[in-house]
């Protein structure tokens, strides 16, 4: 996984690679490659970590896909679990190239 660095007015906000984020959820969640630029372009929408925007991520993911909520909070959780581990390798190696 790659972290791209783009100036967005004073902020540096680091951006994870779209390619491997989506082979990452197809992998674990099965779902087809349109679905999963369905739920890549939730995230970009609703991108902060709070309950709030779980649940409106969630609800998004429900109509959008045509899914139960139960399906729906099995591909939060996979979503999760991925960007935190992305995270967490970046912590212990910052100068590391992620593909």
């Amino acid at each position: 996984m790659k972290f791209k660095k783009t100036q967005k007015e004073k902020y540096t906000v680091k951006k994870i690679n779209k390619k491997s984020f989506i082979n990452e959820l197809q992998d674990n969640t099965n779902l087809s490659y349109e679905e999963c630029l369905i739920v890549n372009d939730i995230l970009e929408n609703n991108f902060i970590f709070n309950k709030k925007k779980k649940d409106k991520v969630i609800n998004e993911l429900i109509l959008k896909l045509n899914i139960s909520n139960d399906r729906a909070n099995e591909i939060y959780d996979v979503i999760m679990q991925f960007i935190s581990s992305k995270i967490k390798e970046k912590i212990k190696h910052p100068f590391k190239s992620y593909d």
